[in-house]
């Protein structure tokens, strides 16, 4: 499909006098308006080269690519695929950006794998992995270590691996029982982490492991410092009517519930759907309708804009924060 109403900017960037109050909060930046869109994951690889990825809506879905440059955000072409949708990005260097998601197959789904060279977007062949597949989270370490994973329909996790040359199905028997993927992690090609409903697994390198969190714990995101510094976001119940936003915290031997604050305390449901770290006492986690931020010892509401959903953020080093979702039935991006 075409992309409706052709591409008008929304919001300002916080820049100059409005500096101190991006301090404190997430604000709409410039960015395409397309209607019926959706942004669920974003990767900043510097603060000048940023990739944010989801989906156009409509008869048949329509992958959607934005990059930020330094100084804009633009649309940048992706093959055409039916039925396609990406879900999550991430980049070891600026022509070596991967992104996943899923396509259609018949009256279903599978797996879809696509890459950026520097100058286009190409669909890469993935293992064949069936119908009711997708790949809902990827996190590139380097050139030829990078992960991805989700779901499928016929044994549950689905872990792919790229080693340089072609992508593999990875199997483990401690992958027995998890469901589907929904974010991933890492801070070495040693220390992997794939978060889900009611389960966390780790790579140590080696070998594939169960870390089970608390029962009742859906993990939507996650962000890895080191070994014993592993943030998950998500929520308590799930996707149940009654679900309430929490954060996980793994020390190195356990899990403990790190508390947050309840952004709607009439309401009974709420959900975080990413995190991201600056530093370890810098971390932003972001839901349905607000964010929050660590600052070392306790998390606290920040100020964002009113009718935004948020699907996923990012963070550099340098204390850059950028978040993704959707508002006014567009995609919609967010800065500190």
């Amino acid at each position: 499909m075409q992309l409706c109403g052709g591409l008008l900017a929304i919001g300002i960037i916080a820049s100059g006098a409005v500096g101190a109050l991006a301090q404190q909060g997430l604000h709409i930046v410039s960015s395409p308006f397309i209607n019926n869109s959706s942004l669920n994951g974003v990767a900043a690889i510097a603060d000048n080269d940023i990739w944010a990825v989801g989906v156009v809506s409509g008869r048949s879905d329509v992958t959607l690519a934005e990059h930020f440059n330094g100084t804009s955000w633009s649309v940048i072409p992706t093959p055409a695929v039916q039925g396609a949708e990406f879900f999550a990005v991430d980049g070891v260097t600026s022509n070596n950006v991967w992104v996943v998601g899923s396509q259609a197959a018949g009256n279903s789904f599978t797996a879809l794998i696509e890459h950026w060279n520097g100058t286009s977007w190409d669909v890469i062949a993935g293992p064949r992995v069936g119908r009711g597949a997708f790949l809902r989270a990827i996190v590139a370490i380097s050139s030829n270590d990078v992960w991805a994973a989700g779901s499928n329909s016929s044994s549950g996790v689905l872990v792919e691996h790229w080693d340089g040359v072609s992508w593999s199905v990875i199997s483990s028997a401690a992958f027995t029982g998890s469901g589907a993927v929904l974010g991933i992690s890492a801070d070495s090609s040693n220390d992997v982490w794939d978060v889900g409903d009611g389960m966390a697994l780790r790579w140590n390198g080696l070998t594939w492991s169960q870390a089970p969190p608390p029962s009742f714990f859906r993990g939507n995101a996650v962000t890895v410092l080191s070994p014993s510094n592993v943030w998950v976001a998500g929520s308590r119940h799930g996707e149940h009517p009654d679900a309430l936003e929490e954060i996980l915290h793994w020390d190195g031997v356990s899990w403990s519930v790190s508390p947050t604050v309840n952004p709607f305390p009439n309401h009974l449901s709420s959900r975080f759907t990413g995190i991201a770290a600056v530093s370890a006492n810098n971390i932003w986690a972001v839901g349905s309708g607000f964010a929050e931020q660590w600052n070392g010892s306790s998390w606290s509401l920040v100020n964002t804009p009113s009718g935004v959903s948020f699907n996923g953020a990012t963070a550099l080093s340098n204390g850059l924060v950028v978040a993704v979702g959707v508002s006014n039935n567009s995609a919609v991006i967010l800065q500190n």
